[in-house]
């Protein structure tokens, strides 16, 4: 495009509203923090500020979360679950409970989702952080 064209930020700076748009486009969907560009005697240098790219990042990282969790066991005692596999539990609903000097502890699930495999059986004893059962993230239903 020749200086006549009409567009001013060409005129006066060497790229195009629609240039310069789309560059942002792609750096916005990126994890970029600084980037710098050359075309012919033009320099562009866009930044983002250190918040928004730990905002993006804890984006990226939400969205790489694992399917499944496992719920594990806040103490040591005697498991006694209150759910089977392929129940469909609510956040804050118990699975079961830890007895511990014969005081029962409940034990809830912190999202919703599916029991996918309970991995302890009625009165076995469990450890301090032993993985009780695995919940298949996502809306229960």
């Amino acid at each position: 495009m020749s200086a006549g064209s009409g567009d001013p930020l060409r005129e006066r700076a060497g790229v195009s509203a629609d240039e310069l748009t789309d560059l942002l486009s792609l750096v916005g969907a990126s994890d970029i923090t600084e980037l710098d560009v050359t075309l012919g005697s033009t320099r562009l240098t866009v930044r983002r500020s250190a918040a928004q790219a730990s905002v993006r990042a804890a984006a990226v990282e939400e969205s790489r979360e694992p399917r499944s969790l496992a719920i594990a066991s806040p103490l040591v005692g005697i498991f006694r679950p209150s759910v089977a596999s392929g129940d469909a539990l609510e956040a804050g609903q118990s699975i079961g409970a830890i007895e511990a000097l014969g005081m029962p502890t409940s034990v809830d699930v912190p999202q919703s989702g599916t029991v996918e495999d309970l991995l302890v059986q009625d009165g076995s004893p469990v450890e301090y952080g032993q993985p009780l059962l695995i919940l298949r993230r996502g809306d229960a239903s």
